[in-house]
């Protein structure tokens, strides 16, 4: 492909510089042609009616030409780089075009204007393959492209690359996980692909990490972004604010491995769930107003205490790390926004809710299973969600 690419661009360079070449070839050689015949035409109009009625009589055109013929020789000779001989004679054969019969003059006309056109329509053919060869740039990673050097960074164990290129919205997905996982306040990144449309593009770029790495996804409470739209790339300008750092986030996976670590050995993946949900709801008492960000697995693992994105979050952290699929829901109950868990069991999918598995106000010792691997039909008696985004679960609740 990139050796495809290379000689695409070659061609695109190829035309460059000979429809850049044919063009400034035309304009300089025919800058004198064309200097000439508009001066001639600008003083022919002026004695036109006197040299009609003069149609016959040599002695009187030659009165009325001969003071155009010197004043357009001097005129153009100190604008152009020419000896005086041949510009004397060049204003001489199109003046005799000019004054001969219309037909002379029109072709006279068309010809200097057909030169400018030709020449016009070649630049314009080598401003369109310069723009083509620079847009292959961007894509092949030459020098000015601003292409980087694939990086990684790691949190939790997976490993976000970032692209050498950024020209897909899934690329995109990708470069902003990998600033993200680092807790990267403020960065930017050049996109280089097609795009009608960047905010949709955007859109979907921050569809692509929700749906693949809903963690790294919730790391950030918001921020803002901008963008400059070049024609051939785009510069997006990301200022995000973080519910925690860096430091909270590395914390947060050693009390991870330290909970799966201290799990009893042999479990069934029933057991590993069961035994998630009754520590988490077992170390957690709801609470809106928290030491720390109540959305953060650091606020559920270090100080007991969170909302419903904390416990979803931390539910999943322990389901993943313990071996077993699970995956984060956004959805709605009669108190507004929410969040919960789907587990896989058995090749079917589950609702695993430890929020509202965990009595309010909290009960110490006292675990709730109402909500723990139950169907879609008994979860939708009061949760909503929008079921296309998810799969579908087994009919009943597990037994």
């Amino acid at each position: 492909m990139r050796g495809a690419a290379m000689v695409k661009m070659m061609m695109y360079i190829l035309i460059v510089g000979l429809s850049g070449g044919v063009a400034v070839l035309l304009f300089w050689t025919g800058r004198t042609t064309r200097l000439v015949h508009r001066a001639l035409r600008r003083e022919l109009q002026v004695i036109r009616d006197e040299l009609k009625q003069a149609e016959h009589h040599p002695a009187r055109q030659f009165e009325l030409l001969d003071p155009i013929y010197r004043t357009v020789v001097f005129r153009v000779h100190s604008k152009v780089n020419i000896k005086r001989t041949e510009l004397e004679q060049l204003v001489s054969d199109e003046l005799n075009r000019l004054i001969k019969n219309k037909r002379s003059a029109l072709w006279s006309s068309v010809t200097v204007m057909g030169r400018s056109a030709l020449a016009l329509m070649m630049l314009t053919v080598s401003l369109v393959g310069g723009y083509a060869a620079y847009h292959e740039t961007q894509t092949m990673g030459w020098p000015g492209s601003t292409q980087v050097a694939s990086s990684s960074a790691t949190i939790l164990d997976e490993t976000f690359e970032l692209p050498a290129q950024v020209a897909t919205p899934e690329e995109l997905g990708q470069a902003l996980a990998y600033h993200m996982s680092q807790f990267d306040e403020t960065f930017s990144i050049r996109y280089i692909g097609k795009s009608r449309d960047f905010e949709q593009t955007m859109d979907e770029a921050w569809d692509w990490l929700e749906m693949n790495h809903i963690y790294v996804f919730r790391l950030s409470r918001g921020g803002e972004t901008e963008y400059r739209d070049h024609g051939g790339y785009v510069d997006l300008d990301v200022e995000l604010a973080y519910d925690m750092n860096i430091e909270e986030a590395k914390q947060i996976e050693a009390k991870v491995d330290q909970v799966i670590g201290e799990m009893p050995v042999e479990l069934s993946d029933f057991e590993k769930v069961k035994y998630i949900n009754d520590y988490v709801v077992l170390n957690t008492a709801y609470n809106l107003d928290s030491q720390a960000s109540p959305y953060t697995p650091y606020s559920i693992l270090f100080n007991g205490e969170g909302v419903c994105e904390g416990y979803a979050l931390t539910t999943l952290l322990l389901l993943e790390a313990a071996g077993v699929e699970a995956k984060y829901i956004a959805g709605e109950v009669q108190t507004g926004l929410h969040a919960w868990n789907l587990v896989k069991l058995d090749g079917a999918w589950y609702h695993l809710d430890t929020t509202w598995n965990d009595p309010v106000p909290n009960r110490p010792g006292e675990v709730g299973y109402d909500y723990f691997l139950v169907s879609d039909a008994t979860l939708q008696n009061d949760h909503t969600w929008e079921v296309g985004d998810y799969p579908l679960t087994a009919r009943a609740d597990f037994q």
